[in-house]
């Protein structure tokens, strides 16, 4: 029997150095004791799973008719890049990538955006790493708002934290009623940390 993508990914990340534990503060101001870094995820082969993982869940949600992939700022761009490497390799789907710079360039080519012209798009799908209060997930919708006839047909990040507003409302259903955009999680807190004390 084919393991479920939210295992399969949650065991790939535990396994990785992308989960931390500790005492951290988020972005969001909030005080945890694990700390998830997609940055700490640079090699080939940790890619490689990573792309694979993010098409399959693409594919198996049918999910892979859109115009180009976005990955936000930093930690969305390599998961974007490695999703187009896995959806081509394994299931010979081209979908290009775009991203956003930071701070937009005033010269050479200049312009904020990097990849695919998103001019040509018509459907997204943005890539990121984690969901905790939606913050970022909210800035990526306002900056792609310059693309007026561009729908995002879905968000998909790597991890929810499941954290919760104070209603005891989770953010990533918060976030969808809110927007109408769907936001899905490949694994969730919960089921990495079982993981990680299994692989520990």
């Amino acid at each position: 029997m084919k393991e479920p993508i939210n295992i399969a990914f949650a065991k790939f990340i535990a396994g990785t150095k992308a989960v931390k534990f500790g005492e951290f503060t988020l972005k969001s101001g909030k005080k945890s004791n694990i700390f998830f870094n997609f940055g700490e995820i640079y090699l080939g082969s940790e890619l490689i799973q990573l792309g694979t993982l993010f098409a399959d869940f693409i594919v198996n949600n049918s999910l892979d008719k859109v115009d180009a992939l976005f990955g936000p700022a930093y930690k969305g761009i390599n998961i974007s890049i490695a999703t187009s490497i896995g959806l081509h390799q394994k299931y010979n789907i081209s979908i290009p990538f775009a991203y956003n710079r930071k701070i937009k360039k005033d010269h050479a080519e200049g312009g904020q955006f990097v990849g695919f012209d998103l001019t040509k798009a018509n459907t997204i799908l943005i890539l990121d790493d984690v969901i905790t209060d939606g913050g970022t997930k909210y800035e990526a919708i306002e900056m792609l708002a310059v693309f007026p006839k561009l729908k995002i047909k879905a968000m998909i990040v790597g991890v929810d934290r499941e954290e919760k507003d104070s209603n005891d409302e989770l953010y990533r259903i918060k976030f969808m009623e809110k927007t109408g955009i769907d936001l899905f999680a490949l694994s969730t807190k919960s089921e990495i940390i079982r993981f990680e004390k299994v692989i520990l």
